[in-house]
């Protein structure tokens, strides 16, 4: 096995290397002319793969742990102290097994048909010139609050759209600028302080019939002693089914990137829709820049594209890398809504690492999102009233995407305009 290339990080160059963005661990892999990296900077290192071959030694527990990988940053915003991200084995396995069994697929066409119902409603209302963002925004929190079980009457319209924009601060507040880090700690506080009281509520008045929705699932869970999780923990996990599924407003907002900005998409999916809807979203899932990157700790001394990576490494996966990765995909920069045609739902249903926009390999043993299924509802839902169900103008906008934010969207929020 080949040593792994070095390269180090100078001070001077931090801002310029940031504002990169997603582009980022692409940049350190290119400086040193290989698919594996280690950076350093100051008193720091890390190890960057990305690929196929890279996804698949990545997600098994035999060569990489999460315990103590996430940077504290981004649990205090993004992921939440105590959540089943953080978690390995056994551990992992018993916490992920609520989440995989609230989400399974037989459990999404609920949850389809309630978003069909509230994203028709809110767009019936729009007259004149709206933000598909905020709209989207809106629906997704509704939407999956109630999915959940929440009883969203007791709450004022005002504290809805609070705790929807909530869920979006606390992704961006992950890993952007320390005014934006505070603010989605600030928000994230709130957040979980909303769902620890419903979590009481739950547990101080279950609702006969209700016990196998997630407000309730998670309100009862217990560790692998049998005792039931702690009132802060339980109130994490339900936010980790709402905030990533309020996170797919950027999705959204994305979708409306591919429809409406670049040339002839629109129509190519309107004319056979049926055929292509989930190829479509598949490739907007690829295409399009999300999450960009994991990270774990090696446990033993690992091979990844013939380069050793030494036992208790810090090494980081890069997701957006990965889904553009020339040595696996045909024309990666370029959209393809025909790409997947024909193996759409094997990379959502069945082990893969091919396309890992939510991760890879087995949902149920491997820290692959247990959200990918509901994505999928969610974006066919929208595809479906985008194209179908209604007719738009598209105002003159600003449809930039700025690679160096987290999360990424168009600059204007998919601006349409609706008689």
């Amino acid at each position: 096995m080949k040593k792994l290339p070095e390269t180090k990080v100078k001070v001077t160059d931090v801002k310029e290397l940031i504002n990169k963005g997603y582009n980022l661990l692409g940049e350190l892999r290119e400086e040193v002319g290989a698919p594996v990296v280690k950076a350093e900077f100051l008193t720091k290192e890390i190890t960057v793969i990305y690929g196929e071959e890279a996804a698949r030694k990545f997600y098994d527990p035999e060569n990489f742990k999460r315990e103590g990988a996430m940077p504290k940053p981004v649990l205090k915003t993004l992921f939440g102290e105590g959540g089943v991200q953080t978690l390995d084995g056994d551990e992992h396995h018993h916490r992920k097994s609520y989440f995989m069994d609230l989400m399974s697929p037989d459990r999404m066409e609920e949850y389809h048909e309630l978003l069909a119902k509230n994203v028709s409603k809110e767009l019936d209302k729009q007259h004149g010139e709206f933000e598909l963002f905020d709209l989207a925004n809106r629906v997704l929190f509704n939407s999956i609050s109630e999915w959940c079980g929440i009883n969203l009457e007791q709450f004022d319209s005002k504290t809805l759209e609070k705790l929807a924009r909530n869920q979006i601060s606390m992704i961006s507040g992950a890993v952007t600028s320390p005014v934006d880090h505070i603010k989605g700690i600030t928000d994230r506080n709130e957040s979980e302080k909303w769902a620890e009281d419903l979590i009481k509520e739950a547990r101080e008045h279950p609702v006969p019939g209700k016990e196998h929705l997630a407000l309730y699932t998670f309100a009862h869970a217990t560790d692998l002693d049998g005792e039931l999780l702690p009132v802060e923990v339980a109130a994490v996990e339900l936010l980790n089914i709402i905030r990533p599924t309020v996170a797919l407003t950027v999705w959204v907002a994305l979708m409306g990137h591919a429809l409406f900005a670049k040339r002839g998409i629109y129509e190519e999916l309107q004319s056979d829709f049926d055929n292509l809807q989930d190829s479509f979203i598949q490739e907007l899932r690829r295409y399009y820049p999300f999450f960009p990157m994991l990270p774990a700790i090696a446990v033993s001394d690992v091979e990844v594209d013939g380069y050793l990576i030494p036992k208790d490494s810090w090494v980081v996966l890069d997701l957006y890398g990965s889904n553009h990765d020339k040595r696996t995909i045909d024309s990666p920069e370029q959209f393809d809504s025909k790409r997947f045609v024909g193996k759409a739902k094997d990379i959502s249903y069945e082990e893969e690492y091919e396309m890992i926009a939510q991760g890879g390999g087995k949902f149920r043993e491997m820290h692959r999102c247990a959200g990918e299924w509901i994505t999928l509802h969610s974006l066919r839902v929208f595809s479906d009233h985008l194209v179908n169900q209604y007719e738009f103008t598209v105002p003159e906008q600003d449809w930039t995407i700025p690679m160096n934010q987290f999360p990424t969207y168009p600059t204007s929020k998919v601006l349409l305009f609706k008689e």
